[in-house]
């Protein structure tokens, strides 16, 4: 069975090779995440990380992670999904939870402002870097 993704390099007919320095940079992208949602939710950094699920609100800190990944850093579900080390389809139900949750103004206010933080950086980080 086929993939319908079709990425540039499959498309063009070149070899498909394993980039190294793209998956160093979601990797440090997704653990930006991990760190400004660690310390919005005042959630250890471990619990975010750690390979089983957790508390319910070390969850909800972990999922709100992966969705500020998708939403400010514009990551694919595969990319957070090997990023955070889980399924890209667990990336996607984290995604469709949280975003079911900003109904609540309290959720909606943390999330805006980890959104804009790294939003920010998104873009400071694109920045070219002048001598």
């Amino acid at each position: 069975m086929q993939s319908s993704v079709v990425t540039p390099a499959i498309a063009a007919g070149s070899v498909l090779r394993y980039d190294a320095s793209a998956a160093r940079g979601v990797q440090r992208l997704c653990h930006a995440a991990q760190f400004a949602t660690a310390a919005a939710f005042a959630v250890p950094l471990g619990e975010l990380n750690s390979p089983t699920r957790r508390s319910p609100y070390a969850a909800f800190a972990r999922q709100s992670a992966m969705y500020v990944a998708h939403v400010a850093f514009g990551l694919s579900f595969t990319e957070i999904g090997h990023g955070f080390r889980r399924d890209r389809t667990t990336a996607a139900y984290a995604c469709r939870l949280v975003e079911d949750r900003r109904d609540d103004p309290a959720v909606d206010m943390v999330l805006g402002s980890l959104e804009s933080a790294c939003a920010t950086l998104r873009v400071r980080l694109a920045a070219t870097v002048r001598p």
